[in-house]
């Protein structure tokens, strides 16, 4: 299938916009201003101005906690490895052997729980030491040391002035969620309307995938939580903030239950069973029932709902039970009921989650 200029310049755009152009920019300025900081840095220093801005990278993060989570471990990382290539150098010449005896040193150092992520720096700092400094070990590690020190400060406050708040990728995430459920369950409802229970391919066919999408808002909920803290922006999108959380939760706990509503229908309604769930009395109803419940979570934003799609929802759910009780009466056993009075439950729970506008309004 062909892709048209105009999609494909779109997907191009939406690519784009994933980019980290705000991290780029900061991290960019930041080490700017370190290579600046270290040309001008007097005695030996000055003669390696390129660690500022390495120690300013090395540092640079999305939160302004992971920026000095960040800083720290990496300093202490190349200061560790600088040790050990001082320690070696004290009673070895720089070799083959040396370097490996070095490296191995640091290699076992890189797993440290507490170095985080930027243990991988103390080999490398120790090589550094080792043959770049092998004139002047001593100068070296103060240049060195001290040059991505000070670059490493400079990107934490360069992330401390300018913070990140991920508020618009948090927000996309929690819209594909939706999304996603409301495909799902009008998937569910479109499989109840034919003349006879799906097949297992039907069914198949009319899976939704809801865990990746729940996966990544997860992701980003987490990203923007963490994000927040010590961020001066938070007090400005404190409300923002609060109503993707709760948005998220509460797409969370829905998912859950339409995952529920989708396994106990492919696996109770379906062709070949002896014995269906539902039956051609009961999955008109459930259809409805579906559908109106997919209106109910369009209507809102996940955190609250449409409060006349909430009571059409609840209503179209009571014709359902009203069914149930109609096929009772009819002489059918509890156990084939079973089917649909889990499917009431899920559905009830769902319309229990997010609240309607005007009880928002009440709690005011």
């Amino acid at each position: 299938m062909s892709v048209s200029p105009a999609e494909r310049t779109a997907h191009l755009r939406a690519r784009a916009r994933r980019l980290p152009w705000g991290l780029a920019l900061r991290a960019a300025g930041a080490g700017a201003v370190a290579f600046w900081v270290g040309a001008v840095f007097p005695g030996p220093a000055g003669e390696f101005p390129y660690y500022a801005p390495l120690g300013a990278v090395v540092a640079m993060s999305s939160t302004v906690m992971g920026s000095v989570r960040n800083a720290v471990q990496s300093i202490v990382s190349i200061w560790l490895g600088s040790a050990i290539a001082l320690a070696t150098a004290m009673v070895m010449a720089p070799t083959a052997w040396t370097a490996a005896l070095v490296i191995g040193v640091g290699t076992m150092a890189v797993n440290w729980r507490w170095l985080g992520g930027m243990g991988q720096w103390v080999p490398t700092a120790a090589l550094f030491v080792l043959i770049i400094g092998a004139d002047d070990p001593v100068a070296f590690v103060s240049a060195y040391g001290g040059l991505t020190l000070i670059g490493a400060a400079i990107g934490v406050v360069a992330i401390v002035l300018f913070p990140q708040l991920p508020l618009g990728p948090a927000e996309e995430a929690i819209r594909d969620v939706r999304a996603e459920v409301i495909a799902q369950l009008r998937q569910l409802a479109f499989a109840l309307q034919g003349d006879g229970p799906p097949t297992e391919t039907q069914w198949s066919d009319r899976r939704n995938q809801l865990e990746p999408a729940l996966q990544r808002m997860r992701d980003a909920r987490e990203l923007v939580l963490d994000a927040s803290r010590a961020n001066r922006r938070r007090a400005h999108h404190q409300a923002v903030l609060e109503s993707q959380v709760e948005q998220a939760r509460t797409l969370e706990r829905v998912c859950v239950l339409v995952e529920h509503l989708t396994q106990l229908l492919e696996e109770e309604e379906r062709a070949g069973n002896d014995l269906v769930g539902l039956g051609p009395r009961l999955r008109p109803a459930t259809a409805r029932a579906l559908l109106a419940l997919a209106d109910l979570v369009e209507s809102g934003d996940g955190r609250t709902v449409d409060p006349g799609a909430k009571a059409a929802a609840r209503e179209t759910l009571a014709g359902l039970v009203d069914q149930i009780h109609a096929v009772r009466v009819g002489h059918s056993s509890d156990d084939e009921l079973f089917t649909a009075g889990s499917i009431v439950t899920n559905i009830r729970r769902c319309l229990e989650s997010p609240r309607s506008t005007d009880d928002e309004e009440a709690l005011r």
